[in-house]
């Protein structure tokens, strides 16, 4: 199946959309990696999810091209602002991935760079093409989250990118990452890193748990969530026009 594209999301509510939309054809279970392999439109899609966090995305990254031979990587999926220009449900194209405290710097595949930023929004979202930073835990305060922005000179920040762009150039195979901005540069989030579970999905027992008995944190939970469901709208109509 090499003619086709793999996408990566960390966790379900980030490759909802693009699973609804696609005509799936398998259910495939490589290790802790669920995939599901089937069209969206008139290409061949391998939609992977993948867990949280860098060694989860390295670790599907290399099965899912084991086993599917994909001839373009997509990391997708949300991140916090880092920039004050930032809304909810813009887009960043990363041009550069870069890590914390990492001396690597890796960039996105020129031609599928410039087929993104061709690509139109939906009204009221824009895109920007920029610096993506990947981090080890959930950047949760703002100053924190402005304190990134400018000293590694990013737009926005996730957790799982440089894991995958470091096995695409090991592998030779050109990347692109389309982030959905879940966060802006001044909300505070909860700490969620509690959150996971071993199998690196956010758990509902301990998130439930956490808001049960943390009852000033519902709205911000509240919150959060109306903002990645449309966070996940954005991104999967800008993807599927990407893609079309």
């Amino acid at each position: 199946m090499n003619d086709c594209i793999a996408i990566f999301g960390a966790v379900k509510e980030e490759i909802a959309g693009i699973k609804r939309a696609m005509n799936i054809s398998d259910r495939v279970r490589l290790g802790k990696t669920n995939v599901w392999p089937g069209k969206w439109g008139v290409q061949n899609i391998v939609l992977v999810q993948s867990g949280v966090g860098k060694q989860r995305a390295e670790d599907s990254t290399l099965q899912v091209i084991d086993h599917f031979q994909p001839k373009v990587l997509i990391s997708t999926g949300y991140a916090g602002a880092v920039q004050p220009e930032l809304n909810v449900g813009d887009l960043v194209i990363a041009d550069s991935i870069l890590e914390v405290n990492g001396k690597r710097k890796y960039f996105s595949d020129p031609n599928w760079l410039d087929r993104a930023w061709n690509t139109p929004c939906s009204d009221g979202i824009k895109a920007v093409v920029g610096g993506l930073l990947t981090v080890n835990t959930v950047i949760h305060e703002p100053a924190a989250k402005r304190e990134l922005g400018t000293s590694y000179c990013v737009q926005a920040v996730e957790m799982e990118t440089s894991a995958i762009a470091r096995v695409a150039e090991e592998k030779g195979l050109p990347l692109l990452s389309v982030r959905a901005i879940s966060d802006r540069v001044d909300q505070e989030l909860l700490d969620s890193s509690s959150f996971l579970g071993s199998d690196g999905e956010i758990s509902t027992l301990k998130a439930g748990w956490y808001v049960l008995t943390h009852p000033g944190s519902i709205k911000s939970a509240l919150s959060l969530r109306t903002q990645t469901q449309f966070a996940t709208q954005s991104m999967t109509r800008f993807l599927s026009d990407l893609l079309g």
